[in-house]
């Protein structure tokens, strides 16, 4: 085919540019969201974080566990033998006996459920702002205080005897400035460490806002570390 005889070909039409689809407009801008399920007040100020959460050691529950366990051992024991010594039972008797015994066994299983439930759920909370005391006197009954860092004067670890000493566990103590109020946390873990991280939020508290503890405490008076450890 002769290249001079071609037929100019037709420009190609322009194809348009393609459509974007429409953005939607930003939204306002939305305040930060906090994870309010640690602290039961759910009054968490703007940029407060959560430093721990204290809860009881378990050698509280260890204690109880063992009693219980002991006093079902020894009244099966009785179960057991009373039919050698005591000739006047008969097998109807010893059924009741029986039923008894697992009656006793199912309350005892309640009642430590129960128990553990109210003696987990006791804790301290404590923040860049406060300290929260739980104290669940109940199964359905609890109480909830707050204690600003601001108001905190004194912390006081507390171990006595050999066993708390050789678990590590003890009472803390924290004393407010005004009223002389206290919240008392027993069966806390390492309390000592526990007292010098809520020594240590107190004074990050007063370093980053000084005149806002000074307005807290008319006198504003520096805290203490006691270590009360008897053996």
């Amino acid at each position: 085919m002769d290249p001079n005889n071609q037929v100019p070909q037709a420009p190609l039409e322009q194809q348009p540019a393609p459509q974007l689809p429409p953005q939607p407009a930003p939204s306002p801008a939305q305040p930060p969201q906090y994870d309010y399920k640690h602290n039961p007040l759910a009054v968490m100020q703007s940029g407060e974080q959560t430093v721990c959460e204290i809860k009881r050691h378990p050698f509280g529950l260890f204690s109880m566990y063992a009693s219980m366990g002991f006093g079902l051992l020894a009244l099966a024991v009785v179960i057991i033998i009373a039919p050698h010594y005591i000739s006047a039972l008969t097998g109807n008797t010893q059924m009741l006996l029986l039923l008894a015994y697992l009656i006793v066994v199912a309350a005892t299983l309640l009642f430590a459920y129960i128990a553990t439930t109210i003696y987990k759920n006791n804790r301290w909370i404590l923040t860049t702002d406060s300290l929260t005391q739980v104290t669940q006197i109940g199964l359905f009954r609890k109480q909830v205080s707050q204690l600003s860092l601001a108001n905190l004067e004194d912390v006081t670890a507390q171990q006595d005897g050999v066993i708390q000493s050789m678990f590590n566990f003890g009472t803390l103590h924290a004393e407010t400035a005004g009223e002389r109020s206290k919240f008392v946390f027993p069966f806390c873990p390492d309390p000592n460490a526990y007292a010098r991280q809520v020594l240590a939020c107190r004074e990050a508290y007063i370093r980053n806002d000084p005149e806002g503890a000074e307005r807290a405490n008319d006198l504003l008076e520096v805290p203490r570390y006691n270590n009360n450890n008897s053996q």
